[in-house]
């Protein structure tokens, strides 16, 4: 009697090797379509209306690290074992992060930056070289939030048990897009969006039974 595919990848170690051969030069190519937008526009960028929440949250700026952190989350597919639901998470990727580059080359946006704090340690230094690499450009929708809510949305459909402390988590850091002042407020919910679009996108090119399945 033949096994079910998913109960062998299930018991199998996690291929780290094969999705790092596909997901470290998809995230480099797409990361470059980041930085283009974020230093080529065709329209002029403009600043968008601060809310009552902007003006509310204050600038911490230790919470670089948890930003630096959320960034990371991108990579989770890399522990994905199922392969078909590893392949679907490389397309929602992909069509997320197109959303986003269509949308900042359309309508780009930028933010109004603090100035750049003196801190002479570590966490000043880490913020720094943040704004150096990362223009002002790129705020809506978010793409620090959209790449997130990919990876942690493939994590948990494998690993069911677990969306417990995977999504809370996930919001939780997604707050320091907001409090080292590199977003709006209405940027997150963007984010998510695009995310969430890309997830659906995929479904399309995935096998329907495996969809199905992952879905369950």
């Amino acid at each position: 009697m033949a096994v079910n595919d998913s109960v062998v990848e299930a018991n199998a170690g996690i291929p780290w090797g094969r999705n790092a051969a596909s997901l470290l030069p998809l995230t480099a190519f797409l990361y470059t379509g980041y930085q283009l937008s974020n230093r080529i526009h065709v329209f002029e960028p403009r600043e968008l209306p601060m809310t009552g929440l902007d003006h509310a949250i204050p600038f911490l700026l230790w919470t670089v690290w948890p930003y630096f952190l959320l960034i990371g989350l991108l990579f989770l597919p890399l522990g994905i074992r199922d392969r078909a639901l590893y392949r679907r998470a490389l397309w929602a990727f992909t069509f997320a992060v197109t959303i986003n580059i269509v949308v900042w080359m359309v309508w780009p946006t930028v933010y109004p930056r603090p100035p750049k704090p003196l801190d002479p340690g570590a966490t000043g230094f880490a913020y720094r070289w943040l704004v150096s690499i990362d223009t002002p450009a790129n705020c809506l929708p978010s793409g620090h939030i959209t790449s997130p809510v990919v990876g942690c949305w493939a994590l948990s459909r494998e690993h069911p048990k677990h969306r417990i402390w995977i999504w809370p988590s996930l919001l939780l850091l997604s707050l320091s897009i907001l409090t080292t002042k590199q977003h709006y407020a209405w940027d997150l919910p963007a984010g998510v969006l695009s995310g969430c679009l890309g997830i659906w996108l995929s479904r399309f090119v995935a096998a329907p039974a495996r969809v199905a399945e992952a879905e369950g």
